[in-house]
Formats: C-alpha cells, sequence, structure tokens
C-alpha cells in the first residue's frame, strides 16, 4: 500500500477560507507588531492557519519581517514639474516618521516589468504611493495585497486605500471665474482619467446651474505637446468659444501656446484658466490665471495615510477639502 504526503498549504489558501486578504494572514503569522486587527479577525486567521496546518517557510518569515526603512512613490511622470511640491512634502513627511522615499514610474509597474517583481516578491519597499492610472484594478488590487499601498487620485477601488483632491470643487472655481468675466462659450480641455473626470463634472455642473450651455470634454491629454496639438485643432475647426479650463497646469502650457500659434490673442480672443497652480504660471505671457489646489498637503497626507496601512491595512476613500482651493487671477482671464 502507498501513501503520499499532503501537500503543503499555501497562504492564499488560509487568506481564502479566512475570508481575508493574503497580506494581513502574512503579518498575523509573521506576528508584525505594528498591526491592528480586530480580535475575530485574527481569531478566524488562527482557525484557518489550524485548520489547513499551515507553516510559513523560515526563511521567507525572516525576509518579511525585515523592514526597509523604504517607501516607494510611483508617479506617471516624475518630470511633470506639477508634482514638484508634492513629492517634496512627502519626503519630509517621511523623514518625519524615519522613512525614505524613492520614486517609481507607474508604466514599469503597469507593464508587470522588472520594478512590479521587486516589490511584489521582494518586498523592497515598506508600502508603496500609486497614481492614478496604474492601469485595471486587478492590477492595482494585486500590488495592494502584496505590500501596504494608497492610490491617490483614483475613485474608489474595492479593498484599496485611495485619497484625492476636490477636483470637482476646483473646476467649479475656475468655470465660475469665466462665468462672472461675462463669458458664455467656454470649453474644457481634459485628459483621460479620474481626476479629468471629476474636473469635468465640476465644469458641466457650473454651467448648468447658470443657465448656459456646456461642451463635451475634449481630449487634450496631460502633456503640453498634446494639448497644444489638440488646442490648434479645436480652435481651427470654427468654434466659437471665448474661454478655455485646462485640466492641469502641464496641459494649459501646451493650450496657452497653441492659442497663440492660431494667431489669437490671450484674453482678448480666448481666455484661458488652468485647474492647479505651479511656480512657472507667472512667466508665461500673459500669465496664466490659475486655481491653485494644495498639492503639498496630498503628499504629506498619502505619506501619512500609507503610513497608517503599514500599522493597519483598510480601505475607504479620504478627500482633501482643507486646505480648499483657490483662485489666483493673472492675465490670461
Amino acid at each position: 500500500m502507498s501513501t503520499s504526503a499532503r501537500k503543503p498549504a499555501r497562504l492564499a489558501e488560509v487568506a481564502k477560507l479566512a475570508g481575508v486578504s493574503a497580506g494581513l494572514v502574512s503579518r498575523i503569522v509573521n506576528d508584525d507588531p505594528t498591526l491592528r486587527v480586530r480580535p475575530e479577525t485574527r481569531a478566524s486567521v488562527e482557525a484557518a492557519i489550524a485548520m489547513l496546518s499551515y507553516t510559513p517557510h523560515p526563511s521567507a518569515r525572516a525576509l518579511r519581517n525585515a523592514r526597509t526603512g523604504m517607501l516607494g512613490f510611483a508617479l506617471n511622470d516624475v518630470n511633470d514639474p506639477i508634482y514638484a511640491e508634492m513629492v517634496e512634502r512627502a519626503q519630509v513627511e517621511a523623514a518625519q516618521q524615519n522613512f525614505s522615499l524613492i520614486l517609481l514610474n507607474t508604466a514599469e509597474l503597469a507593464q508587470r516589468g522588472e520594478a512590479f517583481r521587486e516589490i511584489l516578491r521582494g518586498r523592497r519597499v515598506d508600502g508603496l504611493l500609486i497614481q492614478s492610472g496604474l492601469g485595471p484594478e486587478d492590477t492595482v488590487q494585486e500590488i495592494a495585497s502584496a505590500v501596504p499601498s494608497v492610490v491617490f487620485g483614483a475613485d474608489p477601488v474595492p479593498g484599496t486605500r485611495t485619497i484625492r483632491l476636490d477636483d470637482a470643487r476646483a473646476a467649479a472655481i475656475a468655470t465660475r471665474h469665466l462665468i462672472d468675466a461675462g463669458h458664455t462659450s467656454i470649453a474644457y480641455m481634459g485628459a483621460p482619467g479620474s481626476s479629468s473626470e471629476r474636473r469635468f463634472s465640476g465644469y458641466r455642473t457650473t454651467l448648468v446651474e447658470a443657465g448656459l450651455p456646456w461642451l463635451p470634454a475634449i481630449d487634450g491629454g496631460w502633456t503640453a505637446d498634446e494639448s497644444h496639438d489638440t488646442t490648434v485643432r479645436f480652435l481651427g475647426s470654427g468654434t466659437q468659444v471665448t474661454a478655455i479650463v485646462a485640466v492641469t497646469t502641464t496641459a494649459a502650457l501646451g493650450v496657452h501656446s497653441g492659442i497663440v500659434a492660431t494667431g489669437r490673442r490671450i484674453p482678448d480672443d480666448v481666455a484661458l484658466v488652468s485647474i492647479n497652480d505651479a511656480w512657472f504660471t507667472r512667466h508665461l505671457n500673459p500669465a496664466l490665471t490659475a486655481v491653485w489646489l494644495p498639492m503639498g498637503d496630498l503628499g504629506a497626507l498619502a505619506v501619512h495615510e500609507l503610513i497608517g496601512q503599514i500599522a493597519e491595512p483598510r480601505d475607504g476613500e479620504a478627500v482633501l477639502t482643507e486646505p480648499s482651493p483657490r483662485l489666483v487671477v493673472r492675465s490670461s482671464t
């Protein structure tokens, strides 16, 4: 009579039986001293461990218990100047909590390249901040289950902690300013993604409340080059708009140059307002009117939330409403 050894249980099987994430099981198994979890949840995990006779691999346990003191900050474009204040404040907040911050590229994570493998398998960071737009929700959730994570700029993602700005309010302020200046035909130059969609919602709602027509969002992209070309095409199509709300300052650079390239004057022919402000906006000619957003505060909040995730994972959304967006009027309106 032959006998065969029972295959060792896997961490994922314990998590499934207990109805929790694999990351939470790992932290309970490894006696994470920073973990705060409900007694009934811990009991459920321990019961599943006992039922499946799960035993962690000794070398894996030693690896997981080792803290790196590093936080990852994954941005869509690490060179975009609109993130400078956010990254600086995030670095300060991390340092105050005895962490260092390293910048990553979301494209590499989304393509499941080397950075993705290092984070998920090597635990090279203790936590990860991810800018919205990384890719499908399952990619975000896979990362979030492997390492404590916070996604910023996103709509709520099941099982993931998200934070964002009051985008609709910022767009409403920009649009209201143009209405008060007498404009009745206002366009919104947007880009792909949930942040732009929320800003478009604020633009549209403000026009509807004022009894004015709104136009479908124009996809001008997030870069200056894309928005420049889109603006030239849009204004060359015979449109009668007299004002544009741009999704962000980098895009507004391209809108600004695109208006000028068509022979129109700012603000005499076409007024322009940017959502978000940056150091270079006052150096344009004419200087750019913008709605200031608390990007620095967002960076500090993101790190604060992430360190909380390392201590105790949770999902749900946090919206940064204070300080509130505010209008900075310059010469483009």
